[in-house]
């Protein structure tokens, strides 16, 4: 594919309006006349998102929908066009979407900047795209009604036409030059939940065919005109610095161009395709001079947040008289929980190219968090941020890797581009990636839960300890005294109805860097708890299901979800099979209630998982089958860690490299999985990472009705094998 070319897809049509003479403009003002009936209606200053930014009719009435997100396999690219391909009254068929380029007007709805993260995209995308697609629509029917003499509210819009009883019908693509000077609506009338056609269907993705016959464009398949390849040597932890390495080999290497040392203790090797500097790189031999970080070790590092456990934390959420209540209690439960770092290993590892003459540039990757990506590309650089064009390709997985807080892989290009001034792009291995990347923190929590004399539950004291992810950061702002969110969240304001609560947090550095990990803090907060309270269960003698219903009394959402699940799995009145065992859990995260039951095996020593049972509730679903294949991938996603993954650090270095060492669920080992949603017209709710939490612990709790032993230390096979 030529550079023009990938240009044109992703941002081009914006830069070159010109090559859709008759269609409608995209423009990236708001007009002023907008602006003052703003001013005059809005009591306090709001965000005009104009239509014609996102919304592209071309002469022949196809449809280009801009997506403000990063598509990267979760739909989002069909499911957000939905939104505005319902209001807009057009034919699907005309649809199409590409990825926005960075500009303020398609920053999220929340943070200043483009980003697409913390499943966030349909939640606050909403209403900002429907009303994108009917303030459209109403302009489109203003510039017929305009043609035709007659009064607006004469015309209908339907199937990509706007009709008049007596005048007849006139394409949208007919109409768009005109409706591009019509007035915006501030307000378009949305429609009602009932009366939705395409919102709540199962349309097929717009990327289906691309990604099918392989015509899609990812990070690693974009190429330009003398283009060099480079693969990097890094140090496993920061701080680490080149002692030597031989660049006679590298050289020698068939296809290797060039050795380039840069940055900070970093060499690359630049070669002629990938292959080259990766044999290249390796031929490096690099060693690295030794450190404070040298001897590093997960083992310590654990060690270490133990001790701190024992000493008091940062109170981040308390109600009633804790220390008292388990001072008097009859029972007490102490347990202790680990949870490793983890990687968010995803199947395109990280890539950018860049191409840099000295005054502009250009990069193409999977962009979370593009505005962050392009000024920090700019500062590298020496340019100014206009003077940066990103190109968002589609993304072969992320899981939060790519919403990089320090831009550290685009940042990585750039310091290579400005050394070498040519067209490059720079490929992480999948080991590079493991190896050198951010991971999911590691965590330890200290939970102690008192009962009275009729074994009922008195007190809970849960003290989390682990690395912030936000501290020294842009973002260390959203550390609110001292308590760090995403360390926390899922176990401080928990909706279960415990008098006596208090969730203590300590903060602890390690020489590692971290990263949100698909569904964050929840990852190992939801174990913690839903382990803990099917314990409770246990002692106070009640069915785990039921309990948590009293439990969560004061939450419909997630009795709901309870609901749903019992009627999925007949709990109550139908039991699992022999030999099999049932395990239930059900955490919110993002907005969103999930519930799972999970149907287990013990074979050969190892645990079997036969069937995942999912309720959800997460508002109104968008597109259903897609809805699904994300719980269904947040499920694999969420048993492929718990039964097997961790990153381990043994003198300095990471032990973990690939996919034998850091095993995803293979398919002969996944469950079957029944994904239903509760039924309700509220908005929509995250969606990309909250079926992750509870996939664990409802398979822990089914394994200690067959094993009687409780599991507090992840992966499974760390106990199970032990």
């Amino acid at each position: 594919m030529k550079q023009e070319d990938i240009n044109l897809e992703r941002r081009g049509f914006l830069a070159n309006s010109g090559l859709f003479v008759g269609g409608l403009i995209v423009a990236f003002h708001v007009p002023s006349v907008l602006t003052k009936a703003m001013a005059a209606e809005a009591p306090s200053p709001k965000t005009v998102y104009p239509p014609n930014a996102f919304i592209q009719i071309a002469p022949d009435n196809t449809i280009t929908i801009v997506i403000n997100k990063l598509e990267m396999g979760q739909g989002v690219n069909t499911s957000m066009a939905q939104l505005i391909a319902e209001e807009l009254e057009c034919d699907w068929a005309s649809i199409k979407s590409i990825s926005a380029p960075v500009d303020p007007v398609y920053n999220h709805t929340v943070f200043p900047m483009q980003m697409t993260g913390g499943s966030t995209a349909l939640s606050t995308s909403w209403d900002q795209y429907r009303k994108l697609g009917a303030s459209m629509r109403e302009m489109l029917k203003m510039a017929a009604a305009k043609r035709w003499g007659v009064s607006d509210s004469e015309v209908k819009a339907e199937k990509g036409f706007v009709t008049h009883p007596k005048k007849g019908k006139l394409s949208y693509g007919e109409l768009a030059e005109e409706a591009n000077k019509m007035q915006m609506p501030l307000n378009p009338p949305l429609k009602k939940s009932k009366d939705y056609k395409i919102i709540g269907q199962s349309i097929k993705r717009v990327d289906a065919v691309e990604k099918s016959n392989g015509t899609a464009v990812f990070g690693m398949d974009v190429r330009l005109p003398g283009m060099m390849y480079a693969v990097v040597a890094r140090p496993h932890i920061e701080g680490g610095e080149i002692a030597s390495m031989d660049e006679k080999a590298a050289r020698a290497v068939p296809g290797v161009l060039d050795v380039v040392k840069f940055g900070k203790g970093k060499a690359a090797v630049l070669a002629k395709n990938t292959h080259a500097a990766k044999v290249g790189r390796d031929a490096l031999n690099v060693r690295w001079k030794e450190n404070q970080n040298s001897k590093a070790s997960t083992d310590d590092m654990m060690k270490d947040f133990r001790e701190r456990a024992e000493k008091k934390g940062l109170v981040a959420d308390e109600r009633g008289e804790v220390d008292d209540k388990l001072k008097g209690a009859k029972k007490t439960i102490e347990a202790a929980y680990e949870f490793p770092f983890l990687s968010h290993a995803p199947m395109e590892p990280m890539n950018c190219t860049v191409n840099f003459d000295g005054k502009t540039a250009d990069l193409w990757s999977g962009h979370q968090m593009p505005t962050m990506d392009n000024g920090a590309a700019a500062k590298v650089l020496g340019i100014k941020p206009d003077k940066v064009n990103i190109y968002t390709t589609y993304a072969g997985g992320s899981f939060g890797r790519r919403a990089s807080k320090t831009s550290d892989y685009v940042i990585e290009a750039c310091e290579l581009a400005k050394v070498v001034k040519k067209p490059l792009k720079v490929a992480w291995t999948r080991e590079d990636d493991m190896r050198g990347g951010y991971y999911r923190p590691m965590n330890f929590h200290k939970v102690s839960v008192g009962f009275d004399d009729k074994n009922q539950l008195l007190a809970w004291r849960h003290h989390i300890v682990g690395q912030s992810i936000m501290a020294n950061t842009v973002m260390a702002g959203m550390i609110k005294n001292g308590i760090e969110e995403t360390v926390v969240e899922g176990v401080a304001k928990t909706h279960y109805d415990i008098a006596n609560f208090r969730c203590e947090q300590t903060r602890a550095d390690t020489p590692m860097t971290t990263l949100w990990w698909r569904s964050v803090g929840h990852t190992h907060t939801a174990y913690a708890m839903e382990t803990m309270i099917d314990e409770v269960a246990e002692v106070s003698k009640q069915d785990p299901l039921e309990m948590r219903r009293k439990m969560l009394a004061k939450s419909p959402r997630h009795v709901a979800v309870l609901d749903l699940l019992k009627k999925q799995t007949g709990w109550g009145k139908k039991k699992a099979p022999k030999g099999r065992a049932w395990g239930l859990a059900v955490h919110e995260s993002f907005g969103s209630v999930v519930g799972q039951v999970a149907e287990v095996s013990i074979e050969k020593g190892q645990p079997r998982i036969h069937k995942m049972w999912c309720a959800v509730h997460c508002g109104q679903v968008v597109n259903p089958e897609g809805a699904r294949t994300q719980v269904e991938g947040a499920i694999v996603y969420g048993l492929s860690a718990a039964l097997h993954q961790q990153i381990q650090v043994k003198d300095g270095q990471i032990v973990q490299g690939n996919f034998n060492d850091f095993p995803v669920m293979r398919i002969q080992d996944m469950p079957k999985v029944s994904v239903e949603f509760v039924k309700t017209d509220e908005p929509p709710t995250g969606l990309g990472e909250p079926g992750v939490p509870p996939s664990a612990p409802a398979v822990a709790n089914a394994l200690y009705q067959l094993t009687k032993k409780r599991l507090r230390a992840l992966p499974f096979s760390r106990e199970l094998n032990a």
